[in-house]
């Protein structure tokens, strides 16, 4: 891949890989079963367990509805990755996944069946789907110094909190596991400071979560991007959660894991350049001939890759804060020197 093409692309960590990634839990089942052989599996998967969760809630839920016996099995190689066949004998069904995330699709087609009060008519069939990643773009504001695009907004400040709720991501990934959907991108114009540490700009993680002053916000403020900053600056702001940043790279840890206990890859994508956050530290600003930014940019994607294992992925915007005459750094460049070398520093 060369520079150009890598500035038109999301940056993906398994370049030598397809995605979607099989997860931890699918490759362990997928490696239990022989080679034509389907492998018999239970709710210690949690894919599984989710799908079965479905499947009572809509039998208990249902005025007549009664709980089919229902055996979930993975057969890796005589199925895709998400694919699943439902084979229905008698008053028994199996769903046979091509992984984790197969099976789980399957019982939840079981359990639309059951809440629709048609289970009668699932025959056996074999499905897969048609287009392999489907996603959400979700503009994310975890801080009021790290925000998002544009969040100038009551809505925006009221959800800040959220982003840091686990209820709230559990119910959304569910959600998204219902209707299908297994790519999550969380799109910020800076958000390292309020997700890792990076050791060469230690005074840069955000502790705390911070967030606008009730009835601080201008709501005549500029949109554009640039002036996101302005009301932290004018000082109206107010601590919303008290977190170390070691919890806040906790928390998300914990988000990454159950979205991939739902079959779900997380993106975090950027626009570029933005320091939201980091106002006055390390010399740091949005030139891209400024040295420390470039080292900083690097140094915090390479940590970013080396604190989330379960992130699938950087995805950049190219230009919607850059210079376009920056000679020797101009937007290619730039891009990789941070991410790309950032990335390679991790693997």
């Amino acid at each position: 891949m060369n520079r150009r093409e890598f500035a038109k692309s999301a940056l993906l960590l398994g370049m030598a890989t397809q995605i979607p990634f099989a997860t931890d839990v699918e490759t362990a089942a997928a490696a239990d079963a022989a080679p034509g052989v389907t492998q018999s599996v239970g709710p210690e998967l949690p894919q599984i367990a989710f799908a079965l969760a479905e499947i009572k809630a809509a039998a208990s839920a249902g005025p007549g509805a009664t709980l089919p016996v229902v055996e979930f099995a993975i057969d890796a190689a005589g199925l895709k990755l998400q694919g699943y066949r439902i084979e229905k004998t008698g008053g028994k069904i199996r769903v046979v996944g091509g992984n984790a995330s197969g099976a789980m699709y399957g019982g939840l087609d079981v359990a639309e069946a059951i809440r629709l009060g048609n289970l009668a008519e699932i025959k056996t069939s074999e499905r897969r789907p048609f287009i392999e990643l489907r996603g959400l773009k979700f503009n994310i504001t975890p801080d009021r110094r790290t925000p998002s695009y544009s969040d100038s907004s009551d809505s925006a400040q009221n959800n800040i909190l959220d982003m840091w709720n686990m209820d709230f991501w559990r119910e959304y990934l569910d959600e998204m596991a219902r209707h299908r959907f297994n790519v999550l991108t969380l799109w910020n114009l800076h958000p390292f400071p309020s997700i890792v540490k990076v050791p060469e700009f230690p005074d840069v993680a955000l502790n705390d979560v911070w967030g606008q002053k009730e009835g601080s916000l201008d709501l005549q403020f500029n949109m554009n991007s640039n002036a996101q900053g302005q009301p932290f600056r004018l000082g109206n702001v107010e601590v919303l959660k008290k977190m170390t940043i070691d919890e806040k790279i906790q928390f998300w840890r914990q988000v990454m894991q159950y979205a991939q206990d739902r079959g779900i890859y997380v993106y975090w994508f950027t626009w570029n350049i933005y320091v939201w956050g980091t106002e006055g530290k390390g010399g740091l600003s949005e030139d891209g001939n400024n040295a420390k930014t470039i080292a900083y940019f690097r140094a915090s994607v390479r940590e970013m890759v080396k604190t989330y294992p379960l992130l699938a992925g950087i995805g950049i915007t190219a230009g919607e804060n850059m210079n376009s005459r920056q000679g020797t750094f101009d937007h290619e460049a730039w891009l990789w020197q941070t991410y790309g070398e950032g990335i390679r520093d991790a693997l």
